[in-house]
């Protein structure tokens, strides 16, 4: 008997071994990684820190679309702050996520590292319709959703203190970590 969607971990669906680079790479040395290792997304890291995701969309949006420079550096055209979810959270729930936050790609962390990467194609390959539900869900429970907020990961620098944090959160408009947030309220 096939397992419900609410039943699967992350970890169960997600692509292991996450290419992760120096945002010193330029777009050319990225593109070539991309091709050579078969892989559609690269993290950016600073100081053994993820910063930022670059993907295979993004050569094409930021890079070709905007006439960049081939030797234009990863860390410019990187999305940032990165968006994760731990490694034990459900799939129906990185769906939710992916949906409401607009991105394809969602890092997966454990202890603090990041140990694969959740594609939408990941999850059509398992269930062509959860996409589309999460789409619909989001539409109708938005505010629910925020609510019941699943855990996910933002990761960067913290917008008061300038610390770096793997745990983020959007407060009055700025990305502040734990600390700075309870000191804040």
């Amino acid at each position: 008997m096939a397992r419900a969607m609410k039943d699967i971990k992350v970890e169960e669906v997600m692509s292991r071994n996450p290419q992760i680079v120096t945002g010193d790479l330029t777009v050319k040395e990225g593109a070539k990684l991309l091709r050579e290792k078969g892989v559609s997304t690269l993290i950016i890291d600073e100081e053994g820190k993820p910063v930022g995701i670059v993907t295979d969309r993004d050569f094409v949006v930021k890079v070709i679309a905007e006439g960049l420079s081939y030797d234009t550096k990863l860390r410019d055209i990187m999305s940032s702050p990165i968006i994760m979810i731990p490694h034990d959270e459900y799939l129906s729930d990185a769906a939710k996520i992916m949906t409401q936050r607009r991105i394809r790609k969602l890092p997966v962390i454990k202890n603090g590292k990041i140990i694969g990467i959740l594609s939408e194609n990941d999850i059509v390959r398992i269930s062509p319709d959860l996409i589309a539900l999460a789409q619909e869900y989001a539409k109708l429970h938005t505010q629910e959703v925020v609510e019941n907020k699943v855990e996910e990961y933002v990761a960067g620098k913290c917008e008061v203190c300038g610390q770096y944090s793997l745990r983020l959160t959007s407060y009055k408009g700025m990305l502040v970590c734990p600390e700075c947030l309870d000191s804040m309220r």
